[in-house]
């Protein structure tokens, strides 16, 4: 009888147990709210739209979508239990804010907060950001107590003071005072290109502190064909194979190259006039597609900020990396080289950026970008429409490898890239998106 008592006994505390645990489980999924789980991809278009009038250099919106990306995440990452904070893996970032427990929050009110905090003192037009955060605040206040909707701003923008302190030590404001590049002239060297023979573009983003890698010098990389003038030599021959692919004048090709020009400093002239053409930046075609993505697939609110998060860091970093090899091996242009050895009258269909052309930007970024979705997300078809409100329509892709692989040769299509630089390029790319796959951990 005393058996039989003790295990009833067992019993019902076992069953009081599983009981409790699951009202503390529910208490904690109802403690807070959560309005517009997509609420990460409206930020984005914001801050997208407020680089793109900018028009910064691509690197350099690079660095304003990975901060305001992480404040996001390391903002809502408290509130969910299967989720790691990345203040441990990344380079000099320390243990941000964390909430007060008495109180209730809107997890996307947070997620906003922090984002915007951020983007606000990244961006030139502040009131782009400005106007589009008091828009969400309108639009949150009525949908909530007072005490949540304060709580939430509040400590939304806590976490993104905390990110914006941090970005100030990644020598940015430094490096950015010692923008001068001198042209060797050499045979072989980078030298300026028409339409408008600007200076080199940011020749000192490769020694932009990284937000994960700890050195670009990690990586390895091939050096460039070499230069020759011989008919006969390889150097010849991959020039020779720009000019007749852009000679083609293929309509899918010059499309694709279109597609992913993702210039931000383009211009066209028009006689004595000039025009700069806003274009978004590789970094913002790439989050903009997966901003569309995460709303095809119904990511939750804290699997959107994840993916931003790993997919901006992942660009930065291909970036940095990227632009350390190009003023290391100070390579010249497809352009340079047909007018020096074939057609001096020859103009690529897209406008050839301002800085050295070995390894593709575009290949690396797009590489890293396209490595680190697919080990996160895995393989399905969806479609980009990141593009869309330039004039260039939708396309629709088979996986994020697919999209990657069109970006990379659509550099060759546009006459901007030998194709040495994009077959490298995806070399480095990929290996700078494994790194972030192996040492950045946000699931426990």
């Amino acid at each position: 009888m005393k058996m039989r008592l003790y295990s009833f006994g067992s019993l019902l505390s076992a069953m009081l147990i599983v009981f409790s645990q699951a009202s503390c489980n529910q208490s904690k999924e109802t403690e807070n709210k959560i309005i517009q789980k997509d609420i990460l991809s409206t930020c984005n278009m914001a801050i997208q739209n407020a680089i793109v009038v900018d028009r910064v250099a691509a690197p350099v919106g690079s660095r304003r979508y990975v901060y305001a990306s992480i404040a996001a995440y390391e903002a809502l990452v408290p509130f969910y239990d299967e989720y790691n904070s990345v203040s441990s893996m990344m380079n000099g970032l320390k243990q941000g804010p964390l909430p007060d427990t008495s109180q209730k929050y809107c997890l996307d009110l947070v997620a906003m907060a922090a984002h915007t905090f951020v983007s606000k003192k990244l961006v030139y037009k502040e009131d782009t950001i400005a106007n589009f955060r008091n828009r969400q605040l309108d639009f949150y206040k009525d949908k909530m107590s007072k005490s949540m909707f304060e709580a939430s701003i509040n400590y939304g923008d806590s976490v993104g003071s905390h990110i914006v302190k941090w970005s100030k030590s990644d020598s940015f404001s430094y490096f950015r005072g010692r923008e001068f590049f001198l042209t060797k002239n050499n045979a072989g060297s980078w030298e300026q290109t028409p339409p408008d023979f600007m200076e080199a573009i940011e020749p000192n983003w490769g020694r932009i502190r990284p937000v994960l890698i700890h050195s670009v010098k990690e990586f390895s990389y091939e050096q460039p064909e070499p230069y020759s003038k011989s008919k006969s030599s390889r150097f010849y021959s991959i020039t020779k194979q720009v000019y007749d692919t852009v000679n083609k004048k293929d309509s899918n090709h010059l499309k694709t190259a279109w597609y992913w020009d993702d210039n931000p400093n383009a211009s066209v002239h028009y006689g004595h006039a000039t025009i700069n053409v806003l274009k978004v930046s590789p970094a913002g075609h790439w989050l903009s597609m997966f901003s569309t993505v995460a709303r095809q697939k119904n990511y939750s609110l804290i699997e959107t900020a994840d993916g931003m998060m790993r997919l901006s860091s992942a660009i930065f970093d291909a970036f940095i990396t990227c632009w350390y090899v190009k003023y290391k091996t100070d390579y010249l242009r497809p352009i340079t080289a047909v007018h020096e050895l074939i057609d001096s009258s020859w103009i690529s269909p897209i406008q050839t950026p301002a800085f050295p052309e070995y390894p593709s930007g575009h290949s690396v970024v797009s590489s890293a970008a396209a490595s680190v979705l697919t080990a996160t997300f895995g393989e399905y078809e969806f479609t980009d429409s990141a593009e869309y409100k330039f004039g260039l329509g939708v396309r629709k892709f088979k996986n994020f490898r697919e999209a990657s692989n069109q970006a990379c040769i659509s550099r060759l299509y546009g006459g901007i890239h030998f194709i040495d630089a994009i077959e490298k390029g995806k070399k480095l790319g990929n290996d700078v998106g494994s790194y972030h796959i192996e040492h950045l951990k946000t699931k426990k």
